[in-house]
């Protein structure tokens, strides 16, 4: 048809030529077979003769033929608009007549090794000739896919960011209202605070860190010993000035009925450094501060606690390994409060326990069961860090994404029996029945590959094709020896794909099962005492910004998503299954476990002294005054009145001129917490 544009399929010639295409097993060009069904005036069965005969339809003399010349989709393009096709192998004739090996050599064939013929393309779309999807627009660079694309342009807005235009949004006071038990937001002025924020705000919500918090008091100073406990003295510096500055955080987290809260102060108390570069993970950042935070907090409860006279060791963050067979004075036992965590290193180590399997419990044969990391003394909080590689993750436009772009799995409750000291006997005998288990598996897939290819093209595939071939493009011509043999070789091909797929699917059922018991292999009771539960997760979706960071934290039974100062309630589901940063190498990056309590535990409103209560109760009343009456009337304040009297603040460097709320820094000092 000259240089003109050939008519696209009707609905009809599409479904044919997709069974012609099927019928060829696959690799079938659909212009070539648009061609030779309109030159057999669209005669299936005729199209698929001429097919096999290696009929390519070139002299096109179908309904179409009589039709004008189009006029040339692009006038500048000198050449053809696709690439030359691959010369053909010459088919073997199944339709003529032949001795019993023609079935044979025809299955032979089909099992050749063939340059493939499909597959996404790489050139640039013409939207009006288009046979396969294309991967690249036609301004991209050459052999960039649109998933590149997209990562790129995702890429350039982020080093593109201003921070300087993240502008701090303060909101009216009527929309700071705290409703019912929403969580309370922490807001840093200053957007590069906003990960560790998020860190003060995940940690309020581990239970054991809140009661152990909620109960400390500083002891005297010297001179003081036997000062009452209801004149406690505020620190004003050093560690424990940092642990009542997280303390008075906490109790109006807790308490506040506003719906925000100011971490200004508490960011310079812990001298928290900011986010300031896009190429800096986040995650870095918040293992650096909450590795200074635990060691200020462990400190100070153990050696300064008005409650632990006997300076107890108690060990709340840091857990205590070291190799199986370390003695109690061992130089090599040592304290960890966070474990890092490598995701996309392995495809194969995709989920939280099997990283930590892969790191404390590797397999006997390449280390020694003496030398293994092993926790000697667990603590009651673990925090996990998961670490992406700096680069992101490459495409390819034939096969697709890669496997580490899967999302990393983090279970609800995780159970670190298999990795202490006491169990490591139990949990090594299950750990070699479960490498057996899954080495079976590794057998039994290797055999089903062999069984269903064959130089990597499906055998099944090929004799299906066959057989279609057989039942319904062959033809007898009325003769009856023919028709006995295609009957024949119709029942043969029959019988051949019946036991493959029978014991393909034999092997199938015999994996998924050992599948499973090598999953429940460490699955028993005598594994399953120290449970940890999620209690919070911190995300980064990619890009940079106070907006690009959010939390989940479980609260009073719910899981809540916390972006900035926006809290909304969300499924568990979500939270274990966020995609957020999936394509840029970023996503949750850490993770808050504490030990298994019960519901009424968590619910439990901690123990915090009654100065600190009142200060926040006095603060609430201020706020409810400073609302528009129709808004205040509808605020329901939850919390008893204040057990003692308001005092006024005592001006300081640390308070405001203004008539904003100030909830207390100290009994003199007030915090701002208003934004």
């Amino acid at each position: 048809m000259g240089t003109g544009r050939a008519m696209p399929a009707t609905p009809q010639e599409a479904t044919d030529i997709e069974t012609l295409n099927a019928m060829m097993g696959g690799s079938l060009d659909p212009s070539h077979a648009l061609r030779l069904l309109r030159k057999h005036r669209n005669n299936l069965e005729k199209a698929a003769s001429a097919l096999l005969e290696g009929d390519t339809g070139e002299d096109d003399t179908g309904p179409y033929a009589d039709m004008p010349n189009l006029e040339p989709i692009d006038t500048g393009t000198v050449g053809p608009r696709t690439p030359p096709r691959t010369p053909e192998k010459p088919v073997i004739d199944l339709t003529k007549d032949d001795d019993d090996n023609e079935l044979a050599r025809a299955l032979q064939a089909s099992l050749e090794d063939q340059p493939p013929t499909f597959g996404p393309s790489n050139r640039a779309p013409d939207p009006n000739w288009a046979m396969v999807p294309s991967n690249a627009e036609v301004s991209a660079p050459s052999g960039m896919s649109q998933d590149d694309q997209a990562m790129s342009r995702a890429i350039e807005a982020s080093l593109s960011y201003n921070i300087s235009e993240d502008i701090f949004e303060e909101l009216p006071l009527e929309e700071k209202v705290r409703k019912g038990d929403t969580p309370i937001a922490l807001r840093p002025t200053a957007s590069g605070l906003a990960y560790a924020a998020l860190v003060l705000h995940g940690l309020f919500f581990v239970p054991q860190i809140r009661k152990a918090i909620a109960e400390w008091l500083p002891r005297p100073e010297p001179g003081a010993e036997d000062a009452s406990v209801t004149e406690i003295v505020p620190p004003t510096a050093g560690p424990a000035y940092q642990v009542w500055t997280l303390l008075e955080l906490f109790a109006n987290m807790d308490l506040a009925r506003l719906s925000e809260l100011c971490v200004d102060a508490a960011m310079n108390a812990f001298a928290a450094e900011p986010w300031s570069n896009p190429a800096e993970r986040p995650g870095d950042l918040s293992y650096r501060f909450y590795e200074r935070l635990v060691f200020v907090v462990e400190h100070t409860l153990h050696y300064n606690s008005l409650q632990n006279s006997e300076r107890t060791r108690h060990r709340l963050f840091s857990l205590q390994y070291g190799r199986q067979d370390a003695e109690p004075d061992d130089p090599s036992r040592d304290n960890l409060c966070c474990v890092k965590v490598s995701v996309g290193v392995n495809p194969d180590v995709n989920d939280l326990v099997s990283s930590l399997a892969a790191e404390l419990a590797p397999d006997p044969a390449k280390v020694a069961s003496t030398k293994r990391q092993v926790i000697l003394e667990p603590s009651e909080v673990i925090a996990f860090q998961l670490i992406r590689d700096a680069a992101p993750p490459s495409y390819d436009a034939a096969i697709g994404r890669k496997s580490e772009r899967a999302i990393f799995k983090y279970p609800r409750s995780v159970y670190l029996d298999q990795f202490m000291k006491e169990s490591s006997e139990l949990a090594n005998e299950k750990r070699a029945a479960q490498r057996k288990l899954l080495q079976d598996v590794k057998d039994l897939e290797a055999k089903k590959k062999d069984l269903l290819y064959f130089n990597d093209k499906d055998t099944l595939a090929d004799l299906q094709s066959c057989l279609y071939y057989y039942q319904n493009v062959a033809e007898s011509n009325v003769d009856p020896k023919r028709s006995g043999e295609i009957r024949e070789n119709q029942e043969k091909l029959a019988q051949v794909i019946d036991r493959v797929q029978n014991e393909a699917k034999e092997i199938e059922s015999t994996i998924v099962r050992l599948k499973e018991e090598a999953h429940g292999m460490l699955d028993c009771p005598e594994l399953q005492r120290y449970q940890y539960d999620l209690r919070a997760v911190i995300v980064h979706d990619g890009l940079f910004g106070r907006s690009h960071l959010y939390s989940y934290v479980k609260y009073k039974g719910k899981w809540w998503k916390t972006v900035d100062y926006v809290v909304t309630e969300v499924p568990e589901e979500n939270v274990l299954n966020d995609p957020a940063g999936l394509h840029l190498g970023a996503g949750p990056y850490f993770l808050l476990y504490s030990r298994s309590t019960s519901q009424e535990e968590e619910d439990a409103r901690a123990p915090w002294h009654e100065s600190i209560k009142d200060s926040v109760k006095h603060n609430n009343r201020i706020f409810f005054q400073q609302l528009p009456p129709e808004v205040a009337s509808q605020v329901v304040d939850p919390n008893s009145p204040p057990s003692s009297p308001y005092i006024a603040p005592t001006p300081s460097e640390h308070t405001i001129e203004s008539d904003t709320v100030e909830p207390s820094v100290s009994q003199d000092e007030r915090m701002d917490t208003t934004v």
